[in-house]
């Protein structure tokens, strides 16, 4: 019997954002083997207690910490080419970490670079992206926070150790006792396909399918077929199960009405028919874009956000990339029958990448690089993750002034993904940029005067519009979509 579920979920399920406790204080610093020799250790974890002491290191060597996974066994790194002198972790209290190097003349790597210093100070926001660090060339660790110790669970398509990846997990078990309607949000391959299918097989529905549609690929009439058509219709075809409507922001006006007839009535009327059908469905939605722009209808967005699950990007688990690059590499050789060796600098290199598009992303990349090992090529890592080479380092937001935020958008089209881009941070990060900016305008903040405006003078240019206006072209291209003039 499934325990009781609140909708008042303070985690993640609330549909505008919940604040986090101040402060890290309450998180705990944790180190995850990203990758080893023994590929049964990538994911070990080793946690520090929380909110330690002021100079409480933590000594990394060949013999210490011990890192296990769950309530299993734990052991040391015990390696040859970890040397017994500790690499030593400081937390600071402003909760930035310095790492003190060892006595001996293990190379040891930061994010990719060997360093030289004695001490090397990284900062709380360093921190917050995940360290990677390299031991003697052959094991690499993450250092980053945990907000909860790990726990087991029977949801084992969301791979992963972070925090983040647990909190999913959790939502998905609760959200699944549910008969209410879900909304799936997060980037584009962090997985929320594989999320809503989760949600169906631990629910009362799973012996019921689940019906995918792809709301971007559908032009207004074949979307309502696909959705209500007699016998055929997606709605038809999920009998008690489930519909999972993705990219559901690019549904058409039309049928965006009708779904939400459909979550008001439970009923529907299919494609040339007479008489109304009970919906039995439950309906599951995906977006990897802002809802609450002013082009989506609100009042279905309003049913659909009954619950809502945020999908974290890769970037903001680094800790994972191990894990699942380890699960990429065994599904190819349970596929091909072959285990080629991926050497430990192109797995660095993996680590450390931003991955705009995440999971999905990853595993292509992955599978690229076992299919080049296997025929004797050289890794070139570039060439692997398109996109890599030009894709510049990490920024800290705080280094970047408005007019850096404000260049980056007219320079990519007032396309926010591009920007984030050429700013290199993550696109959370561009939305809070452009929160705080004064100059920059959601497109809901616009009169529909203005907009009509701005249309006329540049000959209905969309682009050029945007950057008239100063808002975000996508959300632009929905609106006027939505109003049928583009």
């Amino acid at each position: 019997m499934h325990a009781p579920f609140s909708l008042l979920d303070a985690e993640n399920t609330l549909a505008s954002p919940v604040p986090l406790p101040s402060g890290r204080a309450a998180q705990m610093l944790a180190l995850t083997i990203l990758w080893h020799p023994e590929r049964e250790r990538i994911g070990e974890q080793f946690i520090a207690p929380r909110a330690p002491n002021s100079g409480a290191d933590i000594a990394v060597n060949r013999f210490a910490p011990l890192f296990g996974a769950l309530a299993g066994e734990r052991a040391p790194l015990d390696h040859r080419r970890i040397a017994r002198d500790s690499l030593r972790l400081r937390r600071h209290r402003d909760d930035g970490v310095s790492l003190l190097l060892p006595q001996s003349r293990m190379r040891v790597e930061l994010n990719g670079a060997m360093l030289a210093a004695p001490e090397t100070r990284c900062t709380p926001e360093q921190v917050d992206a995940g360290l990677v660090i390299g031991l003697g060339g052959v094991v690499l660790l993450c250092v980053h926070w945990m907000d909860r110790l790990p726990q087991p669970s029977a949801i084992r398509s969301v791979r992963g150790v972070s925090s983040a990846a647990i909190r999913v997990r959790e939502l998905i078990r609760q959200v699944a006792a549910t008969e209410l309607p879900v909304l799936l949000l997060g980037e584009a391959g962090s997985g929320k396909e594989l999320a809503a299918q989760a949600i169906h097989q631990a629910s009362a529905r799973c012996r019921s399918p689940m019906v995918a549609v792809n709301m971007a690929s559908a032009g207004e009439s074949r979307a309502e077929s696909d959705l209500f058509g007699a016998g055929t219709g997606a709605f038809a075809q999920a009998g008690d199960g489930v519909v999972f409507l993705d990219k559901v922001g690019f549904a058409p006006p039309v049928v965006q009405a009708m779904l939400r007839r459909v979550l008001q009535t439970g009923e529907y009327r299919p494609s040339g028919a007479r008489l109304k059908e009970a919906a039995r469905a439950r309906l599951i939605g995906a977006s990897d874009h802002d809802l609450h722009d002013g082009s989506f209808n609100q009042a279905l967005l309003r049913r659909l956000e009954a619950l809502v699950v945020h999908l974290p990007p890769l970037r903001a688990r680094r800790c994972d990339i191990g894990v699942l690059a380890l699960h990429f590499m065994q599904a190819w050789s349970a596929r091909t029958g072959s285990a080629p060796e991926l050497p430990v600098a192109f797995m660095s290199q993996l680590c450390n990448y931003d991955w705009p598009g995440n999971v999905r992303q990853l595993g292509s990349v992955v599978q690229r690089a076992m299919s080049a090992a296997q025929a004797g090529q050289a890794l070139d890592f570039d060439a692997l993750a398109p996109g890599a080479a030009c894709r510049p380092a990490r920024t800290r937001p705080a280094k970047l002034g408005p007019q850096a935020v404000l260049d980056a958008l007219e320079a990519n089209g007032w396309l926010i993904r591009n920007a984030a881009l050429a700013l290199g941070v993550s696109r959370p990060t561009m939305y809070k940029l452009m929160e705080a900016h004064p100059a920059i305008r959601q497109v809901g903040q616009i009169a529909p005067a203005e907009i009509d405006a701005a249309l006329a003078t540049h000959g209905g240019d969309a682009g050029r519009c945007a950057a008239a206006l100063k808002t975000p072209s996508e959300a632009l291209r929905r609106y006027l979509r939505a109003r049928k003039v583009l």
